[in-house]
């Protein structure tokens, strides 16, 4: 049976211009698999853009793409949060606070890759160096927002709950109760009033506010956070994908793409237990492709660099992020399309026994020992961190004391024996949690010996083929 690896995944709103301008460094998270969730994040290399990504899961049977859909609408979301933070002249912006009208003008634009416009300032509050003038302006020329009569946009007011569904009510056309009073698994959604109800309803019919963090919030609250708008828009975003006749004429579905597949088998071997970001891997073609109007023979090679891991933890089936670079064929090398929109396996391998006999004995023993430093180096952080603490607190104490400030010194003093007993608190989480993440990579490399389909279910392998469709320029 056709087996589909849900992998190197991207959306039509993580398009090819919008990621060029917003690169990140690459990034590997080495999970510290203890009981109190400890991890450690290192950057490596370059930047680059993190076009594709996606956690790979392979099953027995065939399987939609959804289950890949959290890790690539979570992956939207962190960058538009980023680039909001980083546009928000707010010392006290938060992504938890309610989403104002430049901030959903602005991830609308991006996650739905609003088409580019030329307008002449229309709005008295949006000037032409306003930050998100750009991404209002396309939202306005989609007919997804509008302004208000007195010639204002109102760009940082907050935006309801009721108005952002409304607005995304504009984006699609499905099926739904107009009138029904709007519910979420079981419990009455606060705060809409009786004109959104339809607007609501029609959400609802899509399946989207699954993807939406923190239930009870969206359920009981009057606005939606930044945070919960990005997940939506991601995920509206990957709805269209699949549904792109529900989309409407102003925005841009799936099917005005033009799309190219290529069947490739791999070279190497991915895998979140042990690529590193800034991996390189190849490919070869398994039959003759045509990309961007141009015929690449089978055998035609495929490079591509692993640009971030998260390690498998507990609780944690950890994933890669990949890019496709190039082509090469013969002397020419060109530049493959920045946007997968999915890629499925049609032969799935997993190592032989006698290889994975071979390299358990060095993987398990670098994993314990990386578990061991990070436990290590956790605990120096630690300790230094509580003798500067504790040593400002004598300081403190005696300095009060001498300034005729008995009491202070006297809380100083006090405060002294507090830092000593949360350095001995976290020393023995510490440690607990060391010894338990050892443990831990004990039996994971045990479990992948003798059952690689449940342990080795974050990997590409040698021989393994893949056919990945790209999204044309």
């Amino acid at each position: 049976m056709r087996k589909t690896l849900l992998t190197l995944a991207s959306v039509v709103a993580f398009g090819a211009a919008a990621m060029a301008a917003d690169c990140c460094p690459q990034v590997q998270s080495y999970a510290h698999p203890t009981l109190f969730g400890s991890e450690a994040q290192v950057q490596v290399g370059a930047k680059t853009s993190d076009i594709v990504g996606g956690k790979i899961t392979k099953c027995d049977n065939a399987k939609t793409i959804t289950g890949k859909e959290n890790v690539v609408i979570k992956t939207f979301a962190k960058k538009e949060l980023e680039k909001l933070a980083a546009s928000s002249a707010d010392s006290k912006w938060s992504h938890k606070s309610p989403v104002l009208r430049s901030e959903l003008a602005q991830t609308l634009a991006d996650g739905l890759e609003l088409a580019e416009v030329k307008t002449a300032d229309k709005y008295t509050d949006v000037t032409a160096n306003y930050w998100a003038k750009d991404a209002i302006d396309r939202a306005l020329a989609a007919d997804i927002m509008i302004g208000y009569p007195d010639q204002s946009f109102k760009p940082e007011q907050r935006v309801t709950k009721a108005e952002v569904f409304c607005t995304l009510a504009k984006i699609f056309d499905v099926a739904h109760d107009t009138t029904a009073v709007p519910t979420y698994n079981g419990k009455t959604i606060q705060h809409i009033p009786g004109w959104a109800y339809s607007a609501t309803n029609e959400v609802l019919a899509t399946g989207i506010l699954d993807a939406v963090p923190n239930e009870s919030a969206l359920i009981n609250n009057q606005y939606l956070s930044k945070e919960q708008v990005t997940y939506l828009v991601g995920a509206l975003a990957e709805y269209l994908k699949k549904n792109p006749s529900a989309a409407t004429s102003s925005v841009k579905a799936a099917s005005d793409f033009a799309t190219a597949s290529m069947l490739i088998k791999f070279e190497d071997r991915l895998s979140a237990r042990v690529s590193n970001a800034g991996d390189k891997f190849t490919a070869k073609l398994v039959e003759s492709a045509t990309i961007n109007g141009v015929t690449y023979p089978a055998g035609a090679k495929v490079r591509g660099i692993v640009s971030e891991v998260v390690r498998p933890g507990v609780g944690n089936p950890g994933f890669i992020k990949v890019q496709f670079k190039e082509i090469v064929n013969g002397e020419t090398v060109t530049a493959l399309p920045d946007v997968v929109l999915e890629a499925s396996a049609q032969d799935v391998k997993d190592p032989n026994f006698l290889a994975r006999v071979v390299g358990a004995p060095l993987t398990c023993a670098g994993r314990i020992l990386g578990v061991a430093g990070r436990t290590i180096g956790q605990e120096c952080n630690l300790g230094a961190n509580a003798v500067e603490e504790y040593g400002d607190r004598l300081s403190n104490t005696l300095v009060d004391t001498f300034c005729l400030q008995p009491v202070a010194g006297i809380k100083n003093f006090g405060g002294s024996f507090v830092t000593a007993g949360k350095l001995i608190w976290n020393t023995v989480e510490n440690a607990t949690g060391g010894v338990f993440g050892v443990g831990y990579e004990i039996v994971d490399e045990v479990r992948y010996l003798f059952a690689p389909r449940y342990s080795n279910n974050t990997s590409l392998n040698p021989k393994e083929t893949v056919k990945v469709t790209f999204q044309e320029k």
